[in-house]
């Protein structure tokens, strides 16, 4: 079905691209015949996505940005204009779990939470929308949640509330723009095992959440990807305003 993708050269803007699903999406996508312009604050990773994209053959434009930073959210259309791109989706990835409490959570990491995981989807969506409107076929946002939006898990207050309102925003932009052509869709993804989790281990309280999962395993990045690239290709033409758990089933307990 993927090869019906429609990208042929469109553009997608991938956040968060440096690593994990990000990464992984942007390989996908770039796979897939996008041209993808990786966004992310952390440059190496960027540098190192953007050879393992150029060695396959793919095509793809790298901006060191960080999204909770306005001025650098305005750097970002000015980007697509001066490299030509034609936009087709923008990738919604950017999200920082702080692991806390109410207790713990103070108003300072909780304006960082919303700021990193919730107001950058909101600058970055409404800074492109010009350009995702005009998108050949029709434009695509993906915003990537969490399994977190669906069922509580102690000690995540501000990733789970940040990333529950990912979801409001995904469907009351679905229904804004329908009719003039763009899709806005959302995963929510389990746990994942990207190369920071695997390098650390996983921690206690997580594991023992293995039992829930049908197949009795973590999800590979490239497995939450191939989600993501399907919803913002043409495959997907006739979804919008849903959310797609890629969870392995923990949400079907």
């Amino acid at each position: 079905m993927l090869e019906k993708s429609g990208f042929d050269g469109l553009g997608v803007v991938v956040t968060g691209a440096a690593a994990g699903i990000g990464a992984a999406t942007a390989e996908v996508l770039g796979g897939l015949g996008a041209h993808v312009l990786a966004i992310d604050i952390d440059a190496d990773g960027l540098t190192e996505l953007a050879a393992r994209l150029a060695g396959s053959g793919a095509a793809c434009t790298v901006v060191e940005a960080d999204l909770t930073d306005r001025s650098d959210v305005e750097r970002i259309p000015r980007a697509v204009d001066e490299s030509g791109i034609v936009i087709k989706g923008l990738v919604n990835n950017v999200g920082v779990n702080s692991r806390r409490s109410i207790q713990d959570l103070d108003p300072e990491q909780w304006d960082r939470d919303l700021a990193r995981n919730l107001t950058s989807a909101y600058l970055l969506t409404r800074a492109l929308l010009p350009a995702l409107l005009a998108a050949p076929r029709g434009g695509s946002v993906v915003n990537v949640s969490s399994t977190h939006a669906l069922a509580a898990n102690p000690a995540a207050l501000g990733y789970a509330t940040t990333k529950s309102g990912l979801l409001g925003f995904t469907r009351q932009l679905a229904a804004e723009f329908a009719d003039r052509g763009l899709r806005v869709n959302a995963v929510c993804p389990g746990l994942t095992m990207t190369t920071r989790i695997a390098d650390r281990g996983i921690p206690q309280p997580q594991e023992h959440l293995r039992d829930r999962l049908l197949g009795g395993r973590f999800a590979e990045p490239e497995e939450v990807a191939n989600g993501i690239a399907f919803l913002a290709s043409d495959a997907a033409s006739y979804i919008t305003g849903v959310t797609l758990p890629i969870d392995g089933g923990f949400t079907a307990r």
